[in-house]
């Protein structure tokens, strides 16, 4: 399967977050070609941050998960490519645009977005889905 995937399944599946840990190790056992923009990884290394700073796991670990996500099969595609359509959709929906590049990439790849982003997923139905929708 071809997907763009969301920030949240993979942070939620290296953190492994109780209620979605399961569904995104379900969605990315069935992904065969995952993309994302390029802020994902901003995003990611930002969510290991606060659960550092949380205390639910050490720096070190920290550091393991970001080495994982690295082999997840996500090709990061540049924002600059995306953010003209991102900021069009992203006022018109009412949704941030660094939110809206995900949905940019999705309609431009013609590809599902995974994400469990409730305003994301009411905002574009079209386009994005749960992981366990698409990976069932």
């Amino acid at each position: 399967m071809r997907a763009v995937v969301d920030t949240n399944v993979v942070a939620y599946l290296l953190l492994g977050t109780p209620g979605f840990v399961r569904e995104s190790r379900r969605f990315m056992d069935k992904l065969d070609e995952g993309m994302a923009p390029a802020v994902w990884e901003a995003e990611l290394a930002n969510a290991v941050w606060m659960a550092i700073r949380q205390g639910v796991m050490p720096l070190g670990e920290g550091g393991k998960r970001l080495t994982a996500a690295a082999r997840l099969r996500i090709r990061s595609v540049s924002n600059q490519s995306l953010w003209h359509g991102a900021l069009v959709r992203g006022v018109h929906a009412g949704v941030a645009v660094y939110d809206a590049l995900f949905v940019e990439l999705a309609v431009r790849e013609a590809v599902p977005l995974a994400t469990f982003d409730r305003a994301i997923l009411a905002a574009f139905p079209g386009v994005a889905s749960r992981p366990g929708t698409l990976a069932p």
